[in-house]
């Protein structure tokens, strides 16, 4: 039979950045596989993820969402059937001439930046300066998806993209309805995915810019790290939802 849950997890900040609640979430995972389906949802590279799992710090996925939701990956690196590869209908070039107008955005090196995400910083963004910058990316046609998480940093992705628009299309491709997905994060690139619909867990280190997401789908865990995310699938699991 296959797995009936799934968990979705960011990584740094949420299920890696405590070794003792990571190695329970091991022992956990390693006791579930027949029931869970589990997928990291990172801002890192799928090489980089790789190589976390290859030390045999994190559990093998089912899936890699990397580069905060740009791309999907099977579990040996590989690009996920279905999910957008190309470039039609985006212009890199488009998104960096008309970011270039605007005062202290500064791109991010080469290294962050790939052919379906482009990456800033740009240091306490407002609100109203997030919509200014999403208004004049779509006058330029573009359908854009905006992630501004830590106060710093800032991605846009294709309007198609995004951590929350990949584990949906995971989930509808596995078959599993939205209260059987759980979704952990600690940060503003987590947002759009803890308020997607699944049933959400925010760790207690999670930063102040999660401070303002609430409501029936979004548990807020007393416990930091990987202890959090294990806190939340108990609250989640506990009983039928």
């Amino acid at each position: 039979m296959d797995p009936q849950r799934l968990l979705v997890s960011d990584l740094d900040g949420t299920l890696l950045g405590d070794e003792v609640a990571l190695e329970r979430f091991r022992d956990w995972f390693a006791g579930q596989r027949q029931s869970w389906r589990l997928v990291f949802a990172t801002g890192r590279t799928v090489e980089s993820v790789m190589a976390i799992v290859a030390a045999g710090d994190l559990p093998g996925p089912d899936a890699i969402v990397s580069n905060v939701g740009a791309d999907i990956h099977d579990p040996v690196g590989g690009p996920w059937p279905g999910w957008p590869t190309s470039t039609d209908g985006w212009d890199l070039e488009l998104v960096r001439t008309c970011l270039a107008q605007f005062a202290g955005i500064v791109p991010q090196p080469a290294g962050s930046q790939t052919a379906r995400k482009a990456s800033y910083h740009a240091t306490d963004l407002s609100d109203a300066s997030l919509n200014d910058i999403r208004t004049a990316l779509e006058r330029t046609g573009l359908r854009v998806t905006l992630v501004y998480s830590s106060a710093r940093d800032l991605d846009v992705l294709p309007g198609d993209a995004g951590k929350a628009a990949a584990a949906r299309f995971l989930a509808d491709s596995w078959g599993l309805p939205a209260q059987h997905v759980i979704a952990a994060g600690d940060s503003g690139n987590d947002a759009e995915l803890l308020t997607a619909g699944f049933r959400g867990v925010i760790v207690a280190n999670a930063q102040p810019e999660l401070d303002s997401l609430a409501g029936p789908t979004i548990f807020r865990s007393a416990h930091s790290h990987a202890a959090g995310v294990l806190d939340g699938i108990r609250h989640w699991t506990a009983e039928p939802r």
